[in-house]
């Protein structure tokens, strides 16, 4: 299905700044809980309060939405996203719809640009419809030209051209990461990303907020797994937040079928263009990796993958029971479709042991913890931002339930996914 690229012009019940959510169950995320038959009165972008169903009046000025028999939970932050580029068969446009159609109200996007900057302020003055976004500024790789007022400077455009955060790719010397770290913190911003050495807690001790990918994590416990709960418990004090992003690993792994892969969630709302260039370099990159490998392409590839993502799974479980500050994003790649992959990325967490709750945590309230706004959004609560995903069946009961998307209130306004993922005029 071919997606409208009006997604600015849409005109519907959205617009109502003043909306009643009638009769919904509440997953409130602050608590592992169902609060069921609930009036949620939103005004002016906020949740102005929650009422027993039917137990005060509608003012005439209220846009009433029956919600009966659906679920209201915080919207969905993707932590670890990759805006695309002008090559990409899903433009940006498509994909800022499909997240929000998707239920994503939140994005942290990992490889900021500058005109990024503008989109996240006409987002935040609601001139444009699309979810929230925090803007990295990328540190070069090279140290070739690197000094320490060259840092500096790097650092303070960073902060002057009001960049959420910097992003560490990788390639630096120790000298010049200390520079990095100690001038991100005397001008108070936040660093987070690769881990310097592929090492988790090197990384955590030069104070980056959050570390990206499954394999530091993986390599930490598989180097010095008696240590485990120790640095369990340094990750808990630093309040380092960690983002696997599987997803994108177990795409490349090669551990799905073709028909699992074009049956993945939202693939029916991608161009059939899309979906063919990425099965068309799947198919290219197995073939050369199947070729290089020769006879041993499951032994030295498939079967490697799959141990590491058991030996994952276990570490990852015991951390996020521990306490450990978890996110959640699929990341950029083939077939993960922007917003709808969340999904995805969910049933990965829950083959590695995760509840449904924990998943849902890590989504949402975790997000908001992390960039340190969870007085503002991230549990349904009176007087947090009205950004909620409506759902037509509880996410807590299975966590691909949160796929069963009936609409997303985004600033206080409705949309429901029909409309924002209807055919191009």
């Amino acid at each position: 299905m071919r997606l409208s690229l009006l997604f600015l012009l849409i005109v519907q019940i959205g617009f109502s700044q003043h909306l009643v959510l009638q009769g919904v169950n509440i997953v409130p995320i602050h608590s592992n809980t169902v609060l069921a038959g609930y009036d949620v009165f939103i005004k002016g972008g906020v949740i102005e309060k929650i009422k027993p169903a039917g137990s005060q009046p509608y003012a005439k000025n209220y846009t009433v939405i029956d919600c009966k028999g659906k679920y209201i939970m915080p919207g969905l932050a993707d932590m670890h996203a990759h805006f695309p580029d002008e090559k990409s068969s899903i433009q940006l446009q498509e994909y800022l719809k499909l997240n929000l159609a998707a239920g994503v109200t939140s994005i942290r996007s990992m490889r900021g640009e500058a005109y990024q900057l503008a989109l996240r302020d006409s987002i935040l003055s609601q001139k444009k419809i699309a979810p929230n976004i925090y803007v990295s500024c990328v540190f070069p790789t090279s140290d070739s030209l690197l000094t320490k007022d060259s840092i500096e400077k790097m650092v303070m455009h960073a902060k002057n051209k009001k960049y959420n955060f910097i992003k560490y790719l990788g390639g630096i010397n120790e000298t010049n990461l200390n520079y990095l770290t100690e001038s991100c913190k005397k001008n108070n911003i936040s660093i987070a990303g690769h881990a310097y050495n592929r090492s988790l807690m090197r990384s955590v001790e030069a104070g980056f907020t959050s570390i990206e990918h499954y394999q530091p994590i993986l390599g930490m416990y598989m180097k010095d797994s008696v240590n485990l709960k120790k640095n369990i418990e340094i990750l808990k004090q630093k309040n380092t937040a960690l983002c696997p992003t599987l997803s994108f690993y177990y795409v490349y792994g090669f551990g799905f079928s073709t028909d699992q892969l074009v049956a993945r969630c939202g693939m029916n709302f991608v161009s059939k263009k899309a979906g063919d260039e990425w099965m068309k370099d799947y198919e290219e990159v197995l073939l050369k990796t199947k070729e290089q490998l020769k006879g041993d392409f499951d032994s030295k590839y498939v079967q490697v993958y799959k141990k590491q993502f058991s030996d994952f799974n276990r570490v990852f479980k015991k951390m996020t029971d521990e306490g450990v500050l978890m996110l959640l994003s699929p990341d950029d790649g083939m077939f993960n479709v922007p917003g709808f992959a969340m999904v995805e990325e969910m049933k990965l967490y829950k083959l590695a042991g995760l509840s449904n709750y924990q998943i849902l945590k890590a989504s949402t309230l975790n997000a908001a913890i992390y960039l340190k706004e969870d007085n503002v959004w991230g549990s349904v609560e009176a007087g947090k931002k009205a950004n909620l995903l409506l759902l037509n069946a509880n996410p807590l009961e299975n966590i691909e339930n949160v796929s069963k998307v009936e609409g997303t209130v985004l600033n206080g306004k409705y949309y429901s996914q029909k409309s924002l993922l209807s055919k191009a005029n």
